[in-house]
């Protein structure tokens, strides 16, 4: 038992005083093009389906790469810096309850719809508060939306993320990636 604990401290430690990454997350590479265009795409798309009523227009947005990839192995704590997640986010201000619910509604419907699996409920009321969102996870890709909306802000939150990937370094440590993109009413 001596032997086979010892040895297996001289793997561990070989492994990983040598650089080897057989502990460590071997993430796919991405092209930030193609995640990047995955995102605005999908976003718009929701946009779309949650069929909001008239409202101020939706400031800008651009995909951000963020550096929340663990590096896994014995470093569980740390980032991988060549491997991000992209993310896209944006709000839509003073959204009625009334126009939440079905918003709500409709795009739960369009994300199931389109085959895609509701990771988290959102849903939840207290005596003078209200919630609303959830999130969405597609099968295929395991990009993901959430889209929340409380009582409290009026506003309407939706963010999608892709998963880690590994890209070029200097994308990784871009502020954004691609141009400014903004939902365009249908």
């Amino acid at each position: 038992m001596r032997k086979t604990a010892a040895a297996l401290a001289l793997a561990v430690t070989a492994l990983t005083a040598t650089g080897c990454s057989a502990l460590e997350h071997d993430y796919p590479a991405g092209d930030p093009a193609v995640l990047s265009g995955r995102l605005t795409d999908r976003a718009q798309w929701a946009y779309g389906a949650m069929a909001l009523p008239r409202h101020e227009p939706v400031a800008p947005a651009r995909v951000e790469p963020r550096h929340s990839c663990q590096k896994g192995g014995l470093a569980v704590d740390e980032t991988a810096r060549d491997a991000v997640t992209f993310g896209l986010g944006w709000t839509v201000p003073d959204v009625p309850a009334g126009a939440a619910r079905p918003a709500e509604a409709r795009l739960r419907r369009a994300f199931t719809t389109a085959g895609w699996k509701i990771t988290h409920d959102g849903n939840r009321q207290g005596e003078d508060w209200t919630e609303l969102g959830f999130r969405a996870q597609d099968p295929a890709t395991g990009d993901q939306f959430d889209l929340a909306w409380n009582s409290g802000t009026t506003s309407l939150f939706l963010t999608g993320y892709t998963p880690c990937a590994r890209v070029p370094q200097d994308v990784a440590d871009a502020a954004a990636v691609g141009e400014e993109w903004t939902p365009r009413a249908s």
